[in-house]
């Protein structure tokens, strides 16, 4: 803020000087008190001037708002997300949370990262420049998540980090994933730990499960939040060690049933909340951080609580200081809500500029890499039926095997299965039903064959389903029935720039194009959730059964080797996450 405009603000909180902006009888969620109370708002130069009870001052606006009836609460702060999982750029990703009040948020680039190293990031700074939406960054602590377990596009290194930090909108460290490396002193991981703190960043956590002297570890390393909370007991202690919880509620995972219960039961609960990943249909169906709040509310949380936990206490967590609350000096980003319970957007502001009105854009936003052109970073080595071949160490006849197992939560537990063998190879037209070939293919040049094993619980009967969306080393992961669709689907992606496809007896049923780094589309939330609709219309008519998430994110978590309990990499066919040890296919030749 200039000095003339900070005279102005002044100015106006005296009385000597009209308002820009006057918002008048408002329900203002008070996120210091945690009360609603009917207030009047006085905005100039885009900084709250004034907030006071209803009618008690003589107040003069150039432009007068009377909200009875609605609530006025801060702009929301999502405090932890990836813009790649909405499928679409930065700027059309802001059209799409904009109209449900966040106009901030915090994200981590990691998907890009993991494919095109530094210069993703630098895309995203870019792709998020001069946005209405406030986007700040936190640079990507695991590229790729696990060293020496999966390979990606990139690498990023302590000194890495310590240049990106330097960089303009650069707030924090991401998300610190291998929790494992961090706990037993990793020099990699303490370094780029250790970078941030230099740089004087806040430094995110990702620790599912992790509690007791594992937990003080990777806490007595510097981490400081963890959005990765399995269950209330585990919250509460990170909570009392003072590990700020980000409670989230996205489109992969919604962790309010398991934590919030046990969590309200402290005599003090200050939490922020997130989203981590949000599909595009949900940003046009369902909302954003407004329905974080909303399901929060759900568990007896007062509404102004609530809104506190999505706002000011991001904004303190990272030291935003001018951001997080309405209160005489900070930037004027807020939102009127039809109610403090529904939440459902009308007017929204961000630095005291209105960007929707009555729900809906008041203009499209600009896209920065628009008419960009991008490489194809589908680079695979040339396959054949022949690479989804898995050797068994039988002849002929029936193997026990190691089966990854996927849960109706997405998470994964190691099971056995009787297997076919044909000719010294498991016999795919021969496998029970619930079971496919699982294949992470690589495909960011590198030379060696797909890692293969085996996988239950998909619900696919027919064909092959594959994607370039594989968090987070974004290898191609493809499953299926039988070696020809698999073929053709990993074929297809390579020609589409990568994506999601559906295929079967050798023919393409259904496909979402990412030509962005297999990423991203230049569309709108709206086209994408259609096109993500079609896929998963026809995914569930090729048996893929509903989980928690539909099917076009159902198994981009499959090659994550830090989430509970056993994953597949271009490297480990099967991986025991807690030990970060591959894992026999087959237990009885071990």
């Amino acid at each position: 803020m200039s000095l003339k405009d900070r005279q102005a603000v002044v100015a106006s909180a005296r009385g000597e000087r009209p308002f820009d902006l006057l918002i008048r009888n408002a329900l203002l969620a008070n996120v210091f008190t945690c009360e609603l109370t009917s207030s009047d708002i006085g905005i100039t130069c885009g900084r709250f001037a004034y907030v006071g009870p209803a009618g008690i001052d003589r107040l003069e606006g150039r432009r007068d708002v009377d909200a009875t009836g609605l609530v006025a609460a801060p702009g929301l702060i999502d405090v932890h997300l990836h813009i790649e999982s909405s499928m679409v750029t930065p700027a059309r990703y802001a059209e799409g949370v904009l109209r449900h009040g966040t106009t901030t948020v915090i994200i981590d680039p990691h998907e890009i990262g993991n494919v095109m190293g530094k210069e993703g990031v630098r895309l995203m700074l870019e792709g998020s420049e001069g946005l209405p939406l406030r986007v700040l960054v936190a640079v990507p602590s695991c590229v790729p998540a696990v060293l020496g377990a999966e390979t990606t596009g990139a690498r990023f290194d302590p000194e890495d980090i310590a240049e990106m930090l330097a960089w303009p909108r650069v707030i924090s460290v991401a998300e610190v994933m291998d929790f494992v490396g961090v706990s037993r002193g990793n020099e990699r991981m303490l370094g780029i730990i250790e970078a941030g703190a230099k740089a004087g960043k806040t430094i995110q956590g990702h620790a599912p499960a992790v509690v007791g002297r594992t937990l003080q570890a990777y806490m007595a390393a510097g981490v400081e939040n963890d959005h990765e909370l399995r269950g209330g007991a585990e919250a509460l202690e990170k909570l009392r060690l003072g590990l700020l919880p980000f409670v989230k509620l996205g489109s992969h995972s919604n962790h309010l049933p398991a934590v919030m219960p046990e969590l309200l039961t402290a005599k003090h609960v200050d939490i922020a909340l997130c989203t981590d990943d949000v599909a595009p249909g949900d940003l046009v169906n369902v909302g954003h951080m407004n329905r974080v709040v909303r399901e929060v509310i759900k568990y007896g949380v007062e509404p102004a609580r609530a809104l506190r936990w999505a706002s000011l206490i991001g904004a303190t967590h990272y030291n935003l200081r001018d951001l997080g609350a309405i209160a005489p000096g900070r930037v004027a980003d807020f939102t009127l809500y039809d109610g403090p319970e529904s939440l459902r957007a009308v007017d929204v502001y961000v630095g005291g500029r209105q960007i929707v009105a009555g729900g809906a854009l008041m203009r499209r936003i600009a896209d920065p890499l628009a008419g960009r052109a991008t490489a194809n970073s589908v680079k695979l080595n040339p396959l054949t039926e022949d690479d989804f071949r898995l050797a068994a160490p039988i002849a002929d006849g029936t193997v026990t095997a190691n089966v990854m197992a996927l849960q109706k939560n997405r998470t994964t537990k190691l099971e056995t299965a009787e297997i076919p063998v044909r000719n010294g190879a498991v016999d795919l037209a021969s496998l029970p039903e619930d079971i496919c070939l699982i294949a992470v293919v690589p495909r960011h040049g590198q030379t060696h064959k797909p890692s293969l094993s085996l996988i239950r619980g998909t619900g696919l009967t027919v064909g092959a389903y594959g994607h370039t969306v594989a968090h987070d080393s974004h290898n191609l992961l493809v499953y299926g029935k039988n070696a020809a669709d698999l073929l053709a689907t990993c074929q297809r992606l390579q020609e589409i720039g990568g994506g999601f496809v559906l295929s079967r007896d050798g023919a393409m049923v259904e496909e979402v194009p990412l030509p962005l780094a297999g990423l991203m589309s230049y569309e709108t939330v709206e086209t994408m959730t259609a096109q993500a609709t079609a896929l998963n219309n026809a995914a569930y008519a090729m048996g893929i059964r509903p989980h928690a998430t539909p099917p076009i994110v159902v198994g981009t978590g499959l090659a994550l080797p830090v989430v509970p309990a056993v994953r597949i990499t271009d490297l480990y066919p099967l991986m025991d996450v807690a030990t970060q040890e591959p894992i026999p296919l087959f237990p009885d030749a071990a």
